[in-house]
C-alpha cells in the first residue's frame, strides 16, 4: 500500500535559534492533525549549531534540511522544493495546537481566502527588534500592529510567523522577494501584493499558536534594517510622495539608511507589475483605513 501523498509542506527558516527549533518540532510531533505533510528547514548560516540535532533526529513526517543561497529568499528557496499542495511558512518558536493545520487551511479549501494566518499568544518579548519607535500611524505602523482585522474577517497583512497559502496561488502571485533583511515586511510585500492582484488574506482567530520569544546568541541583528526594508517596500509599489515619507519616517525614528538591498531597478519592477494588479497600490490605504 502506497503512503498517503503529502499534503502540506511546512516551511521554516532559522539562523541561530538556540533551541527555539527543536521545541517547535517537538511541539509539531505531539500535536494531532490529519493531514500528511513534510517539513523543510532552511539554514541561514547559523553558527550556533541549532540544526545539529536534526542529523539524529527521528521525526515522524518527512524532514530535510536546505542551506540557504546569497539573493534569494530562504522561505522562497523552501517553496521551490517543496511537494505539498499546501504551504504553510512557520517561524522557529511556536507551540502548535490540536488541529491547527487543517483549520488554517479550512478557508483556503472553502475558497473563502487565498491565504490565511492565525491568532497568537507570547511568552517573553523580543528583545532586539527596534521597531518600537515607529509612528503610531501610517503604513509600517500597520505593519507592526498584527493583527488589523477588517469587519469582514480579511487583514491586510499576513503573521511571518505562520501563514498558509495554496502552493499554486504562491506561484501565481510570485512568490517572496529576495530583497529582504526582515522577515516582517517580506511577508507584508507578499501580503500587499496578494490583495492588489485582486486575492485574498484571511485572519484565522480560532488557530492560536503560542510565539515563544528568548535571548538567543548570537543574536539577529537584522531587525535593526526595518527602515532599509521599509523603503525597499514603498519603492516596490508606491509612487514618489509615499517613498519620500517612509524615508523621512524611517530617518526620523533611527531606522538604518537604505542599503544595496533597497532595488535599484524597484522603479522598473514595479512599472511592470502595475499592468497586472486589480487595484492600484493606494487601494489597500482606503480599504483597511492605513493612512500613508
Amino acid at each position: 500500500m502506497s503512503a498517503q501523498p503529502i499534503l502540506v509542506s511546512v516551511i521554516i527558516s532559522v539562523q541561530n535559534e538556540g533551541i527555539d527549533l527543536q521545541t517547535t518540532l517537538e511541539s509539531m510531533k505531539v500535536s494531532r492533525v490529519a493531514a500528511r505533510y513534510e517539513v523543510i528547514i532552511v539554514d541561514e548560516g547559523s553558527v550556533d549549531g541549532c540544526c545539529d540535532f536534526l542529523m539524529n533526529y527521528k521525526f515522524e513526517m518527512p524532514l530535510r534540511k536546505l542551506k540557504a543561497q546569497s539573493g534569494i529568499s530562504s522561505r522562497q528557496l523552501g517553496a521551490s522544493q517543496a511537494v505539498g499542495e499546501y504551504l504553510i511558512f512557520c517561524s522557529p518558536r511556536l507551540y502548535f495546537e490540536d488541529g491547527w493545520m487543517e483549520a488554517l487551511l479550512e478557508p483556503i479549501r472553502q475558497g473563502r481566502a487565498d491565504c490565511t494566518t492565525p491568532s497568537f499568544t507570547a511568552q517573553g518579548r523580543p528583545s532586539n527588534v527596534q521597531r518600537y519607535d515607529l509612528p503610531s500611524q501610517g503604513l509600517f505602523a500597520s505593519i507592526y500592529n498584527f493583527p488589523a482585522v477588517s469587519e469582514e474577517g480579511d487583514i491586510p497583512w499576513l503573521s511571518w510567523d505562520c501563514f498558509a497559502v495554496l502552493r499554486e496561488t504562491f506561484q501565481e502571485i510570485g512568490g517572496l522577494e529576495g530583497c529582504f533583511y526582515t522577515k516582517e515586511i517580506e511577508t507584508a510585500e507578499f501580503s500587499l501584493r496578494t490583495w492588489l492582484l485582486g486575492r485574498v488574506c484571511y485572519y484565522v482567530p480560532d488557530v492560536c499558536l503560542t510565539l515563544v520569544f528568548r535571548h538567543n546568541y548570537p543574536p539577529d541583528g537584522r531587525a535593526a534594517y526595518w527602515g532599509s526594508d521599509a523603503i525597499a517596500l514603498a519603492r516596490l509599489h508606491f509612487g514618489r510622495e509615499i517613498v519620500d515619507k517612509t524615508r523621512e519616517q524611517v530617518l526620523a525614528c533611527g531606522g538604518e539608511p537604505p542599503s544595496g538591498l533597497e532595488l535599484e531597478d524597484a522603479h522598473e519592477v514595479r512599472e511592470k507589475r502595475l499592468g497586472d494588479y486589480r487595484y492600484e497600490p493606494e487601494w489597500i490605504a482606503r480599504r483597511f483605513g492605513i493612512l500613508l
